[in-house]
């Protein structure tokens, strides 16, 4: 049996792979010791920390998909190795007392540009569900239309910024993995009346023959839950851009364009040196929408649902 390198030339290896592939993606960092639940996993050329957590179904969280998540944050040297550490993932979940069932999903993020990966990824099962994009300051502006105006949201808005929300929300569950819960509307709402009690919260919505009829939604850099953020992309400061939604039957006219060109100019403005958000992989409005407005790929979240 071949005898399993160590933690630094894994590590090695790894940032030596990935550097030339997007010089935008920061180096990775040593995996963290497996705290409660975790498992660190080791094949000869790989490593990888398994987290296994089980998500309340009351919690917001639990509408990005099934309850029962099994995450491998992967440190390998090549495609090969990549496909030993993910044979050596599913013994585990097999052999696992708390085996994966029916409500479980496997899930590892990769940056989008690696394509060597992918049939690694596929023929293990996994599909790309989500992808995190982004774009640099400074990335120019697309023509728009002068029948829109788009302003800071206030809290007189929080009704249309909520139904806005849930529009994107009820999109995103149609397209992805993600589930509308019975708590999701309660707490969706609650989340956006805590962001209007912040300073200046980063919330715009459109206005289209008097009426509000887009929102743009994104959360403040300067939030110590954002530190997340410095491990995908090396520009700073790093604005997380959550949602953007219109109304349908308002699509195709322009207001999505507006929105965005409006908080582009405003995020360059304050400095924001790049803004990231994920979406569906397979949502057929986002892909064409944010790729034209200068955003592109940095992450694919590839997941396995059930994760067995």
């Amino acid at each position: 049996m071949p005898q399993v390198q160590t933690a630094e030339s894994v590590l090695a290896a790894h940032r030596d792979r990935l550097r030339p592939v997007d010089r935008m993606i920061p180096e990775a960092d040593a995996l963290p010791e497996p705290g409660e639940g975790d498992e660190l996993l080791e094949v000869d050329g790989a490593q990888g920390l398994l987290t296994h957590t089980r998500v309340d179904a009351d919690a917001l969280e639990a509408v990005l998909g099934p309850l029962d998540r099994w995450e491998l944050t992967p440190r390998v040297s090549g495609p090969d190795e990549m496909a030993a550490l993910l044979t050596r993932w599913q013994q585990c979940m097999r052999s696992h007392p708390e085996r994966p069932g029916a409500d479980s999903m496997a899930a590892v993020e990769w940056p989008s540009r690696d394509v060597a990966m992918t049939r690694v990824l596929r023929a293990f099962g996994f599909v790309p569900e989500f992808v995190m994009i982004g774009r640099v300051k400074g990335t120019g502006l697309v023509p728009e239309s002068s029948r829109v105006h788009v302003r800071r949201a206030t809290p007189e808005d929080s009704e249309a910024v909520f139904e806005l929300q849930m529009v994107e929300t009820r999109f995103d569950a149609a397209v992805s993995g993600a589930v509308e819960r019975a708590t999701t509307e309660a707490l969706l709402r609650e989340e956006i009346t805590a962001s209007f009690k912040r300073d200046e919260p980063l919330i715009w919505v459109a206005e289209y023959e008097g009426g509000i009829v887009g929102m743009h939604r994104g959360e403040d850099p300067s939030e110590p839950q954002q530190a997340w953020l410095a491990t995908k992309i090396v520009a700073t400061p790093v604005a997380h851009l959550v949602c953007q939604a219109v109304k349908e039957g308002y699509r195709g006219l322009g207001i999505g364009t507006s929105l965005a060109n409006h908080v582009h100019a405003e995020l360059d403005a304050m400095g924001i040196g790049a803004s990231v958000g994920y979406h569906a992989m397979f949502n057929p409005i986002s892909t064409p929408f944010w790729h034209r407005h200068g955003w592109r790929p940095y992450w694919n979240r590839w997941m396995r649902t059930p994760a067995v």
